[in-house]
């Protein structure tokens, strides 16, 4: 399968799960192997090769992040960077910094395990302590929500989100159409 064919499966996918159609944003290739991330508007995907169920998770993971950009615009405490920062690199804190990087990498973890699978416990305790703290445990706050409230938490957490109204919004024009 080629590359444009999984981007449009993953899109497919997580579409289904959230329940409404997005336009997608623009999808690039960058020569870091094995790596994704999002960023106003445009969603970097590293070299995969064969590992083709891999470069799907990923796709799923970073379109989340888009999903949630531009329904709730999540909102980075600055302030708290300052002093919660460098601690948070080495797995120290339980301040805003980490809630937040707990509310936007545990959303796009959560729902990348919930399309493709659970990563399992081998992976999990094998990674580095910030990424145990940030990705597992963000995403075990939704874990413990049911779909619909997760889902809903993750576009319109009020500590979080600019826009906290603009999900509702959404959901009512989709129940309507």
């Amino acid at each position: 399968m080629g590359n444009a064919e999984i981007i449009t499966n993953a899109k497919k996918k997580l579409e289904q799960f959230l329940g409404f159609s997005f336009l997608s944003p623009l999808v690039i290739e960058i020569s870091i192997p094995f790596y994704g991330f999002y960023k106003d508007n445009v969603v970097a995907i590293g070299y995969f090769g064969d590992y083709e169920y891999e470069l799907e998770r990923t796709l799923i993971h970073e379109l989340a992040h888009f999903i949630q950009d531009k329904i709730c615009k999540p909102k980075f405490p600055y302030l708290h960077m300052i002093i919660e920062g460098i601690p948070l690199l080495f797995g120290i804190g339980n301040g805003k910094l980490l809630g937040y990087y707990q509310f936007v990498e545990g959303f796009a973890t959560w729902i990348d395990e919930e399309i493709m699978g659970y990563r399992g416990d081998e992976y999990w305790f094998s990674v580095p302590k910030y990424y145990f703290k940030v990705y597992y445990k963000g995403a075990e706050i939704f874990r413990k929500l049911g779909k619909k409230e997760a889902i809903e938490y993750g576009l319109t957490n009020r500590e979080f989100c600019k826009d906290p109204q603009k999900y509702k919004l959404l959901r009512t024009i989709s129940i309507s159409n």
